[in-house]
Protein backbone atom coordinates (compact mmCIF):
# COMPACT_ATOMS: atom_id res chain seq x y z
CA UNK A 1 0.00 0.00 0.00
CA UNK A 2 1.59 3.42 -1.05
CA UNK A 3 2.42 6.03 1.60
CA UNK A 4 -0.48 9.03 1.51
CA UNK A 5 1.23 11.96 2.51
CA UNK A 6 0.33 15.33 2.87
CA UNK A 7 2.40 18.78 2.25
CA UNK A 8 1.66 21.76 4.49
CA UNK A 9 4.41 24.15 3.34
CA UNK A 10 3.94 27.95 2.05
CA UNK A 11 7.13 28.74 0.18
CA UNK A 12 6.86 27.28 -3.20
CA UNK A 13 10.80 26.12 -3.99
CA UNK A 14 10.51 24.50 -0.15
CA UNK A 15 7.12 22.16 -1.16
CA UNK A 16 9.11 21.22 -4.57
CA UNK A 17 12.26 20.01 -2.84
CA UNK A 18 10.40 18.15 -0.14
CA UNK A 19 8.41 16.44 -2.92
CA UNK A 20 11.54 15.73 -4.81
CA UNK A 21 13.33 14.39 -2.17
CA UNK A 22 10.12 12.50 -1.16
CA UNK A 23 10.17 11.02 -4.43
CA UNK A 24 13.78 9.79 -4.49
CA UNK A 25 13.40 8.52 -0.89
CA UNK A 26 10.45 6.13 -2.13
CA UNK A 27 8.78 6.72 -5.65
CA UNK A 28 5.87 4.67 -4.41
CA UNK A 29 5.01 7.55 -1.89
CA UNK A 30 1.76 9.37 -3.27
CA UNK A 31 1.75 12.94 -2.04
CA UNK A 32 -1.83 13.93 -1.82
CA UNK A 33 -1.93 17.17 -1.64
CA UNK A 34 0.24 20.51 -1.15
CA UNK A 35 -1.03 22.87 0.99
CA UNK A 36 0.25 26.96 1.52
CA UNK A 37 -2.28 27.69 4.64
CA UNK A 38 -4.04 27.47 7.50
CA UNK A 39 -7.14 28.15 6.52
CA UNK A 40 -6.57 25.70 3.19
CA UNK A 41 -5.24 23.15 5.72
CA UNK A 42 -8.59 22.90 8.12
CA UNK A 43 -10.78 22.95 5.18
CA UNK A 44 -8.67 19.59 4.03
CA UNK A 45 -8.34 18.13 6.90
CA UNK A 46 -12.04 17.82 7.50
CA UNK A 47 -12.76 16.62 4.07
CA UNK A 48 -9.61 14.23 3.78
CA UNK A 49 -9.37 10.40 2.69
CA UNK A 50 -7.13 8.85 4.97
CA UNK A 51 -3.41 9.99 5.22
CA UNK A 52 -0.51 8.58 6.55
CA UNK A 53 1.91 11.37 7.13
CA UNK A 54 1.62 15.04 7.38
CA UNK A 55 5.32 17.21 6.85
CA UNK A 56 3.93 20.83 7.73
CA UNK A 57 5.72 23.86 8.22
CA UNK A 58 5.36 26.02 11.57
CA UNK A 59 5.46 29.45 10.59
CA UNK A 60 2.93 29.62 7.44
CA UNK A 61 1.88 32.87 5.87
CA UNK A 62 -0.99 32.89 8.29
CA UNK A 63 0.10 31.74 11.69
CA UNK A 64 1.65 28.91 13.10
CA UNK A 65 0.28 25.84 11.70
CA UNK A 66 -0.35 24.31 15.60
CA UNK A 67 -3.36 26.47 14.98
CA UNK A 68 -4.23 23.79 12.65
CA UNK A 69 -4.53 20.80 14.67
CA UNK A 70 -6.27 22.83 17.72
CA UNK A 71 -9.34 22.72 14.87
CA UNK A 72 -9.36 20.08 13.48
CA UNK A 73 -8.23 15.94 14.68
CA UNK A 74 -5.11 15.15 12.74
CA UNK A 75 -4.72 11.27 13.55
CA UNK A 76 -1.55 10.74 11.06
CA UNK A 77 1.50 11.36 11.96
CA UNK A 78 3.50 14.94 11.60
CA UNK A 79 7.02 15.82 11.09
CA UNK A 80 7.44 19.39 11.11
CA UNK A 81 9.67 21.29 9.70
CA UNK A 82 11.29 24.98 11.28
CA UNK A 83 13.88 27.58 10.78
CA UNK A 84 13.72 28.08 14.33
CA UNK A 85 14.69 26.00 17.33
CA UNK A 86 12.27 27.30 20.05
CA UNK A 87 9.04 25.24 18.95
CA UNK A 88 10.66 21.92 19.25
CA UNK A 89 9.07 21.30 22.99
CA UNK A 90 5.08 22.63 21.19
CA UNK A 91 5.65 19.85 18.86
CA UNK A 92 6.22 17.40 20.63
CA UNK A 93 3.32 17.54 22.50
CA UNK A 94 1.37 16.80 19.34
CA UNK A 95 1.40 13.96 17.54
CA UNK A 96 4.92 14.11 16.26
CA UNK A 97 7.54 11.98 15.06
CA UNK A 98 10.06 14.37 14.24
CA UNK A 99 11.88 18.24 13.97
CA UNK A 100 13.48 19.39 10.87
CA UNK A 101 15.14 22.02 10.39
CA UNK A 102 15.49 24.32 7.28
CA UNK A 103 16.53 23.71 4.72
CA UNK A 104 15.33 20.52 5.12
CA UNK A 105 18.42 17.56 3.53
CA UNK A 106 17.51 14.69 1.82
CA UNK A 107 19.76 12.17 4.74
CA UNK A 108 17.21 14.12 7.61
CA UNK A 109 14.06 13.44 5.83
CA UNK A 110 14.75 10.36 4.85
CA UNK A 111 15.63 8.80 8.66
CA UNK A 112 12.11 11.00 9.74
CA UNK A 113 10.70 8.75 7.11
CA UNK A 114 12.20 5.53 8.27
CA UNK A 115 11.14 6.53 11.84
CA UNK A 116 7.92 6.57 10.53
CA UNK A 117 7.67 2.96 8.81
CA UNK A 118 9.30 1.85 11.95
CA UNK A 119 6.94 2.69 14.49
CA UNK A 120 3.71 3.25 12.31
CA UNK A 121 3.75 0.41 9.87
CA UNK A 122 3.22 -3.29 10.41
CA UNK A 123 6.10 -5.55 9.38
CA UNK A 124 4.77 -6.94 6.76
CA UNK A 125 4.59 -3.25 5.22
CA UNK A 126 8.23 -2.71 6.05
CA UNK A 127 9.92 -4.64 3.20
CA UNK A 128 8.56 -5.10 -0.12
CA UNK A 129 10.08 -5.13 -3.68
CA UNK A 130 10.36 -1.25 -4.14
CA UNK A 131 11.44 -0.42 -0.52
CA UNK A 132 12.47 2.79 0.58
CA UNK A 133 15.05 3.41 -2.21
CA UNK A 134 17.58 5.65 -1.05
CA UNK A 135 18.21 3.17 2.11
CA UNK A 136 19.49 0.13 -0.02
CA UNK A 137 15.75 -0.83 -1.73
CA UNK A 138 16.42 -4.76 -0.27
CA UNK A 139 13.94 -7.55 -0.11
CA UNK A 140 13.40 -9.30 3.21
CA UNK A 141 15.61 -12.45 2.54
CA UNK A 142 13.80 -15.28 2.91
CA UNK A 143 11.22 -13.77 5.55
CA UNK A 144 9.59 -11.07 6.67
CA UNK A 145 11.93 -8.57 9.16
CA UNK A 146 14.98 -10.77 8.09
CA UNK A 147 18.29 -8.30 9.04
CA UNK A 148 21.58 -8.53 7.57
CA UNK A 149 23.73 -10.92 9.64
CA UNK A 150 27.38 -10.48 8.12
CA UNK A 151 29.08 -7.23 6.25
CA UNK A 152 31.72 -7.20 3.95
CA UNK A 153 34.48 -5.10 4.79
CA UNK A 154 37.95 -4.00 3.57
CA UNK A 155 41.62 -3.34 5.41
CA UNK A 156 43.61 -2.39 2.82
CA UNK A 157 43.50 -4.06 -0.37
CA UNK A 158 42.23 -7.22 2.19
CA UNK A 159 38.40 -8.31 2.23
CA UNK A 160 36.85 -9.25 5.37
CA UNK A 161 33.51 -10.77 6.36
CA UNK A 162 32.24 -9.65 10.18
CA UNK A 163 29.51 -11.25 11.39
CA UNK A 164 27.04 -9.23 13.49
CA UNK A 165 27.79 -10.36 16.64
CA UNK A 166 31.32 -9.42 16.18
CA UNK A 167 30.29 -6.05 15.70
CA UNK A 168 30.73 -3.55 18.67
CA UNK A 169 29.42 -0.13 16.52
CA UNK A 170 29.43 1.34 12.74
CA UNK A 171 30.49 4.70 12.96
CA UNK A 172 31.42 7.48 10.46
CA UNK A 173 34.90 9.23 10.18
CA UNK A 174 35.92 12.07 8.00
CA UNK A 175 33.59 11.13 5.40
CA UNK A 176 34.19 7.18 5.66
CA UNK A 177 32.06 4.57 7.19
CA UNK A 178 33.58 2.11 9.67
CA UNK A 179 32.63 -1.07 11.46
CA UNK A 180 34.52 -1.23 14.81
CA UNK A 181 34.67 -4.64 16.42
CA UNK A 182 34.35 -6.51 19.74
CA UNK A 183 37.91 -7.04 19.54
CA UNK A 184 39.33 -3.35 18.52
CA UNK A 185 39.76 -3.37 14.69
CA UNK A 186 38.63 -0.97 12.46
CA UNK A 187 37.37 -1.97 9.29
CA UNK A 188 36.05 0.48 5.78
CA UNK A 189 32.68 -0.32 5.05
CA UNK A 190 31.20 0.57 1.75
CA UNK A 191 27.95 1.47 3.08
CA UNK A 192 26.35 4.90 4.60
CA UNK A 193 24.88 4.20 8.20
CA UNK A 194 21.68 5.20 6.55
CA UNK A 195 20.93 2.46 4.44
CA UNK A 196 22.76 0.35 7.81
CA UNK A 197 20.21 1.36 9.77
CA UNK A 198 17.65 -0.48 7.36
CA UNK A 199 19.72 -4.03 7.42
CA UNK A 200 20.50 -4.05 11.27
CA UNK A 201 18.68 -5.77 14.00
CA UNK A 202 16.93 -3.18 15.77
CA UNK A 203 16.85 -5.22 19.22
CA UNK A 204 20.67 -5.62 18.79
CA UNK A 205 21.32 -2.45 17.55
CA UNK A 206 20.73 1.59 17.85
CA UNK A 207 21.39 4.73 15.81
CA UNK A 208 22.76 7.07 18.55
CA UNK A 209 23.03 9.73 16.39
CA UNK A 210 24.28 10.19 12.15
CA UNK A 211 27.92 9.11 13.37
CA UNK A 212 27.04 6.21 15.39
CA UNK A 213 25.31 2.69 15.43
CA UNK A 214 25.83 1.18 18.62
CA UNK A 215 25.56 -2.26 19.81
CA UNK A 216 23.60 -2.52 23.26
CA UNK A 217 26.01 -5.75 24.28
CA UNK A 218 28.84 -2.78 24.17
CA UNK A 219 27.55 -0.03 25.99
CA UNK A 220 29.26 0.18 29.49
CA UNK A 221 27.55 3.01 31.14
CA UNK A 222 24.88 5.92 30.03
CA UNK A 223 25.24 9.41 31.70
CA UNK A 224 22.40 12.11 31.78
CA UNK A 225 23.77 15.25 30.01
CA UNK A 226 22.94 18.66 29.18
CA UNK A 227 19.71 19.30 28.02
CA UNK A 228 17.74 16.37 27.97
CA UNK A 229 21.19 14.73 26.16
CA UNK A 230 22.54 11.36 27.22
CA UNK A 231 26.16 10.42 27.08
CA UNK A 232 26.60 6.52 26.10
CA UNK A 233 30.38 5.00 26.88
CA UNK A 234 30.72 2.49 25.05
CA UNK A 235 33.60 -0.36 24.66
CA UNK A 236 35.99 -0.74 22.88
CA UNK A 237 36.25 2.93 23.44
CA UNK A 238 34.95 5.96 20.79
CA UNK A 239 37.21 8.36 18.65
CA UNK A 240 34.55 10.91 19.94
CA UNK A 241 31.48 11.58 22.78
CA UNK A 242 28.62 9.60 21.51
CA UNK A 243 25.87 11.76 22.43
CA UNK A 244 22.34 10.99 22.22
CA UNK A 245 19.84 13.92 20.99
CA UNK A 246 17.48 15.14 23.14
CA UNK A 247 14.46 14.47 20.46
CA UNK A 248 16.06 10.73 20.43
CA UNK A 249 16.50 10.17 24.24
CA UNK A 250 13.38 8.78 24.90
CA UNK A 251 13.31 6.18 22.20
CA UNK A 252 16.72 5.09 23.79
CA UNK A 253 15.80 4.44 26.92
CA UNK A 254 13.12 2.55 25.83
CA UNK A 255 15.04 0.68 23.39
CA UNK A 256 17.56 -0.07 26.26
CA UNK A 257 14.84 -1.34 28.97
CA UNK A 258 12.93 -3.46 25.95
Amino acid sequence: MNMKVVIIEDEEIAARHLRTMLKEIDPDIEIVATLDSIESSIHFFNNAPLINLVLVDIELGDGQSFEIFTRVNVEAPIIFTTAYQEHVLKAFKLNSIDYLLKPVNKDELTAAILKYRKVHVRPRQLFNEHDISSLGKRKAEGREGAFKTRYLAKNGTRLISIAQGDIAYFYTKDRLQYIKTKSNDDYVIDKRLDEIETEIDSQVFFRANRQFIINYENIEKVHTWFSGKLKVQVKPSSYEEIIVGRLKANDFKKWLGD
